[in-house]
Order: C-alpha cells, then structure tokens, then sequence
C-alpha cells in the first residue's frame, strides 16, 4: 500500500510499505479519507510529546471495514478501558491512552489497523469526506460539555480556525449564542459564509456584543488569549482552555487574584470521548452543507506536504485527503 511517513522531523515521504499488522481485537480498515489537523503540521515541524516515529500520522479518518464493508469513522484512541476514567466515560483521559497518528500509524495511508472499540458507524446520509471531520468536532462538544455551556449562554471564541468555527456550530447547536475573534482580518474574512450560515457574530464588529461573556474557549495557543479571554467573562464565568498555550511567560499573580475574587470557573478539555463522536456525527449529518464551507481542497497523499506550511500560518482551514 502507499503511506506518508514522517520519518524524522520535517521530513514526510510518500512510499510503499506493507499492509498493516493485525493485532487481536483490530480490523483492518480501508481509508477513504483523512482530514489534515493543525496537530499533523505541527508534528511534522517540531514534534509531540507522545509522538515515536517513524510514524503515519493522521487522526481524522473515515473508511471502509474490509471485513463488513460497512463504513466507519475513527476514534482515534486506543483506552486501556478498566481504569477509573475508563469506567466513568472519559476514555479520553486513560492514562495508558495510545493515539492513532502519535503512538501507532494513523490515516495517511490507504489501510490502517483501528481497534475494533474504536469504530464508529458513519450514517448512510453521511458522505465520507464530512464525516471525517466528525473527531475535531468531537472535541469541540467536549470544550462545551467541560465548561458546562447552556441555552441561551453567550459563548466567546478566540480563533477563527476550523476548531474554533466548529465550536460555534456546537454552541449554536445547543442553543447558546457565538461570538468570535481573531487577530487576523483574512482569517475572519475566509470564514465570512460559515459564520453567516451558522449566526457566529463577530465580537469586535457586533452591534451585538455584549460584553460580560458566559463562558469563553480559546482555540488559538497565544496566551493572550487565556489573559485576555478571562477580562472578557462576567463575574461567576467559566473559562474553558482548549488549546494548549506555546507562550513560555509565566501567568502573572494579578490574572489568578482576578480568577479568585471574580469567581471564576477555569477548566480544561483534551480530545474527545466515543460518545461525543457518535453525537458529532449527528451533528454533521444535520449541518452538512454549512460544513462543506470549512472544505478549502480534497487532495492527494503526495500533496500533504505541500499544505502543511499553510495550515501553520493559519492561511487553510481544512484540507481532506482522499484515498
């Protein structure tokens, strides 16, 4: 089979390699189509913490069983399934969590081994190329869950890349109202038909803007937005930390009094569980055209290359391989 492996850091080749290994509990998958995450960039410029390599990354996969032929998305986790977060449906906090992409070959390929555990069955309204986006929404309805968003609450959003429009989506899914912001006009610009089709207001534009936000998530890594994002909630607000932060300053006393006399509430959210999958794909299938508008480019293993640098410098919002 063809594979895209990176076998060292910024290094990804195209080439052949043998089809997977099936191990006890897996099946062998079929991949139709993988969606290129910000992660997968970002491993192939500077690494993981849990990445080994060499690896085929990819995280966002869709495919076919070769033994049912029924068509699947991936929960991109393998649970030890027994632990105290296992048992309580948080799989995604197992300690002896191996990742699809970082710990064992991922989507970039046209087969991959996948725990049979991990298989989601796709719907049959569903195309391929939508429902591959199914664990990045995932995550998003678990930054919503975590930060205990409700009807009617107003939900702030900094970053206008895919994860952080996708969390509108999930916000107006539930009835709350998004907002917003970037620091990038293009990027806000490029995303102008999503937010209009999905009612995500501009927060620094919005006649509407309320200011004293119920809950804020940040989906860009910029500290700011953990400094900012706090300012930006009423007294009693919750603040959800999505995306990871890459500033090496240290967060000043002042911003934690602020968390304390204020009463705010400062959560975190990683990955995603089965369950949130399984809901996400309910929510592709109900908004499938407004999704089709994140999709800048279908393309090939041999182009993943090629796009990697756009989606560092936050010039794509998705492109989706099709095998």
């Amino acid at each position: 089979m063809n594979s895209l492996q990176l076998e060292k850091i910024g290094s990804l080749k195209l080439k052949p390699s043998p089809l997977p290994e099936i191990s006890s509990g897996e099946i062998l998958l079929k991949v139709t189509h993988c969606a290129v995450c910000r992660t997968d960039a970002k491993m192939w410029e500077r690494g993981q913490r849990d990445l080994v390599l060499p690896r085929i990354l990819g995280h966002e996969i869709c495919g076919v069983s070769e033994q049912s032929k029924k068509r699947f998305v991936v929960w991109p986790g393998k649970a030890c399934g027994h632990c105290q977060q296992c048992r309580r449906g948080s799989e995604n906090l197992c300690r002896e969590m191996e990742i699809m992409g970082f710990h064992k070959d991922g989507g970039f390929a046209e087969y991959a081994a996948v725990p049979e555990s991990s298989l989601i069955p796709v719907p049959d309204d569903l195309a391929g190329n939508i429902a591959s986006l199914a664990e990045p929404l995932a995550c998003t309805l678990n930054a919503l869950e975590q930060a205990k968003v409700r009807k009617g609450d107003r939900v702030l959003i900094y970053g206008a890349g895919p994860v952080g429009l996708m969390a509108g989506l999930a916000a107006h899914a539930q009835k709350a109202f998004p907002f917003i912001k970037d620091i990038s006009p293009e990027k806000l610009r490029r995303s102008a038909d999503f937010q209009k089709q999905i009612r995500i207001e501009n927060a620094d534009a919005s006649p509407d803007n309320p200011g004293g936000f119920d809950v804020v998530i940040n989906a860009a890594p910029s500290q700011d937005t953990f400094l900012k994002g706090l300012s930006d909630l009423r007294h009693g607000g919750r603040f959800c930390l999505f995306s990871g932060l890459t500033d090496e300053s240290p967060v000043p006393v002042a911003v934690v009094n602020e968390i304390h006399y204020r009463q705010l509430q400062v959560t975190g959210a990683y990955g995603c569980t089965r369950l949130q999958m399984k809901n996400a794909l309910k929510l592709l299938s109900a908004y499938k055209d407004e999704m089709c508008l994140l999709i800048d480019d279908h393309i090939e293993l041999a182009q993943v290359p090629a796009v990697l640098p756009k989606i560092l410098e936050g010039q794509a919002l998705k492109f989706i391989v099709k095998l």
